[in-house]
């Protein structure tokens, strides 16, 4: 049986049981993180998922981002925090969950600031076998010389 949110489901789900935990202090956490990240990138992350991603697929993506946000606004809620930018962090996160390796080192990107309090998202899915996910046209940064 696959899942509404697609291959990666399972890690979707277990996001959003995370979310549903978090004490106040993290909520302040995830939000300060959310705030330093670069939004150019987050955009750039945007832009790679919807180029990534079929018709199909982005739908369950967004489903999975939609809920990620409803569950932040529960917890937000829940631990008397007002700023929008952990649902946003939230949404981000969701996002990337279900996108998986489709996105490649965007994910970090999206999934950072709530890695802060939940490591395990982390733990970038490993791309499929012959994936060009991981190679996106983005410069690389010269290694330094020792």
């Amino acid at each position: 049986m696959t899942s509404m949110f697609g291959p990666h489901g399972q890690r979707v789900l277990a996001l959003i049981t995370c979310i549903q935990g978090l004490s106040a202090d993290q909520v302040d956490q995830v939000t300060s993180a959310w705030r330093r990240s670069s939004p150019g990138g987050r955009a750039r992350a945007w832009a790679q998922l919807n180029r990534a991603a079929t018709e199909d697929e982005r739908y369950r993506i967004l489903a999975a981002a939609s809920l990620a946000r409803r569950e932040a606004l529960a917890a937000a809620r829940r631990t008397q925090r007002t700023d929008w930018a952990f649902w946003a962090a939230a949404c981000d996160a969701g996002a990337a969950a279900a996108a998986g390796d489709r996105i490649g080192r965007h994910y970090d990107t999206l999934v950072g600031p709530l890695a802060q309090v939940i490591p395990a998202l982390a733990d970038r899915p490993a791309p499929a076998p012959g994936s060009a996910a991981d190679h996106q046209a983005e410069p690389d940064i010269p290694a330094k010389s020792a």
